[in-house]
């Protein structure tokens, strides 16, 4: 279901998603000459949107001593642990400075959003930006987003769609294999004005308790998101673009999800593979410099809780996409658990399957997870975790 209603994009003329699916560029052949800055990052959803704070013209709100305890009309407020989770109003402003300050973006994915918290990131994030991206329940408000937020001094809108993790991807609402709730994938492509390109983004969360679904949701996105990339790329007479794939997959590298969403073996139907930047980082080596390592925490999900507390994982997750035709076909999964059951699935670290490239030779020259825990006060006074999920920043580029 392609979403090119012009009343979602609250900050872009009306005009503007008409005449951009319109617009027809010259193909181009030479190497791109900027880097993608790309970012993820879940915001935990707001547990009191019936009550929204409105964004003060400063945008920090006032930093307090309570916590936030429980969810919706059974959340109370009490003063206690600082890891404890605090209001959206308190957190909103933190995560935004945390996002800007660590470098210029253009390209960010949100996760667990409400439309109340969408208005907020557009305030935020300021005129430069516009996002695409709809409510998961009912493919309009309700529900959470999947937003997409790009720089508009960089990038035109092209098109860009929803799509749900189910049987039926077109349905707003629907529910896939053992998932809890409705998941949603939202895909964009965006024209480089500096370097006449097209770039495809993929936004996603997958389910927190649906093992299978997590599987089942790779396999929908590595055939989709080819489908949509090529469409695009014919429709408008560019070579092939880069697909960034972003997200909360609530699957660590252990699990299903992630497996079949980094297996570099092709399906049935055409399909991508997607590279970790994590794991696929261009680092430092002898004759070449460049990062040494991933900075910062391995694990992107803390909760919000101490240190020891909570079982943090590496969840969150940028992946570039890379064709598969030069592996050998793999079986659809079948009525079972989704998995791909070949023991080639690379599961990591570049070498443990065939070799793969990034489409159109892009790849991960920098990578930072960014803490969400402010210690010792902040500027105003505040200390406690902005979400209970990190930051995720990659640059990418092409040889």
């Amino acid at each position: 279901m392609t979403r090119s209603d012009p009343r979602l994009l609250p900050n872009r003329p009306d005009s503007h998603a008409r005449d951009a699916a319109q617009m027809h560029w010259p193909a181009l052949s030479s190497t791109l000459a900027h880097a993608l800055r790309v970012a993820t990052l879940n915001v935990r959803y707001d547990t009191h949107a019936r009550s929204p704070v409105p964004v003060p013209d400063t945008g920090v709100s006032a930093a307090g001593s309570l916590a936030l305890v429980g969810v919706g009309n059974h959340a109370q407020v009490i003063d206690l642990d600082v890891y404890a989770e605090r209001p959206w109003a308190e957190r909103r402003s933190r995560i935004v400075d945390a996002l800007v300050s660590t470098g210029e973006v253009d390209i960010v994915g949100f996760q667990e959003v409400l439309v109340n918290q969408l208005h907020d990131l557009q305030t935020l994030l300021g005129p430069r930006f516009a996002h695409v991206g709809v409510g998961r329940d009912d493919g309009v408000e309700a529900g959470e987003f999947s937003p997409i937020f790009y720089d508009t001094d960089r990038f035109d809108l092209v098109d860009w769609t929803t799509v749900w993790l189910s049987l039926t991807p077109d349905k707003p609402g629907s529910i896939g294999w053992d998932a809890s709730q409705t998941r949603i994938a939202t895909l964009l492509t965006l024209h480089d004005k500096a370097n006449e390109a097209l770039v495809h983004c993929v936004n996603t969360h997958y389910d927190d308790r649906g093992v299978r679904a997590r599987a089942e949701s790779s396999l929908v996105i590595r055939t989709t998101a080819h489908r949509w990339a090529t469409r695009m790329e014919a429709e408008h007479d560019f070579i092939e673009g880069p697909v960034i794939l972003f997200g909360d997959f609530n699957s660590p590298p252990t699990e299903d999800g992630y497996k079949n969403i980094t297996s570099p073996l092709p399906l049935s139907s055409p399909s991508f593979t997607f590279m970790d930047a994590y794991t696929h980082l261009d680092a430092r080596r002898p004759g070449h410099s460049g990062q040494s390592a991933p900075y910062g925490p391995a694990k992107t999900y803390t909760g919000f809780s101490a240190p020891g507390r909570t079982r943090t994982t590496r969840i969150d997750f940028v992946m570039l996409g890379a064709e598969t035709s030069r592996a050998r076909t793999a079986p659809e999964p079948g009525p079972g658990s989704g998995q791909l059951t070949d023991h080639d699935v690379k599961q990591g670290a570049p070498g443990g399957g065939p070799v793969v490239t990034a489409r159109g030779g892009w790849r991960a020259t920098r990578y930072a997870c960014i803490d969400n825990w402010v210690e010792e006060a902040d500027a105003d006074g505040w200390t406690g975790r902005w979400s209970d999920h990190r930051l995720v920043r990659v640059t990418l580029e092409r040889e």
